[in-house]
């Protein structure tokens, strides 16, 4: 099996963020995410207020974002992202958001877990990643949903197995 090629995203002197790939070594939902993006294309049925021109000026804050956490180790703010469950982080723009893990790049993760067990990772402070950050889903969260919905967290953790198997395959 060869390796795997990943969309990097941003390369800085803290970490590199790539996008995940799927068990396929092709799909990466996130990839195929801010091309939509990009284009003004993503589904915003589910948040009108995301019309094509906002959606691009999105994926221009998105894109700077990663820059940042990539180059400094921080997001823009502490309204930026959120920790999800079982080292599943999430970006947020408005109603969009994308899923991260943190690997080494050999085929591990290790959740940061915080204070006190799951509790108390929160802004203002991130944890200290491993050196890859590979984005996992990205979805629009309806704006009358509180909270991420558990089968998307799911979805991103399937995704998180099946990117790191391929490093471990290498």
């Amino acid at each position: 099996m060869g390796k795997v090629q990943r969309r990097v995203v941003a390369d800085g002197a803290v970490y590199e963020v790539a996008c995940a790939v799927r068990a396929d070594a092709v799909t990466s939902p996130v990839s195929t995410f801010l091309d939509e993006l990009a284009g003004g294309l993503v589904d915003a049925s589910s948040a009108p207020d995301l019309a094509p021109d906002e959606q691009i000026g999105h994926q221009a804050w998105l894109e700077a974002a990663f820059e940042r956490f990539a180059e400094y180790g921080d997001l823009p703010g502490p309204h930026a992202w959120n920790r999800l469950r079982d080292g599943v982080w999430e970006i947020k723009r408005f109603n969009l958001r994308i899923t991260f893990f943190d690997t080494d790049g050999q085929g591990s993760w290790d959740p940061k877990l915080g204070f006190e067990g799951e509790r108390l990772w929160g802004p203002p402070d991130l944890p200290e990643f491993d050196d890859y950050i590979r984005l996992a889903t990205a979805f629009v969260k309806p704006p009358h949903i509180r909270k991420t919905p558990p089968g998307e967290i799911e979805l991103a953790k399937r995704v998180r197995d099946e990117d790191v198997s391929h490093d471990r395959a290498e």
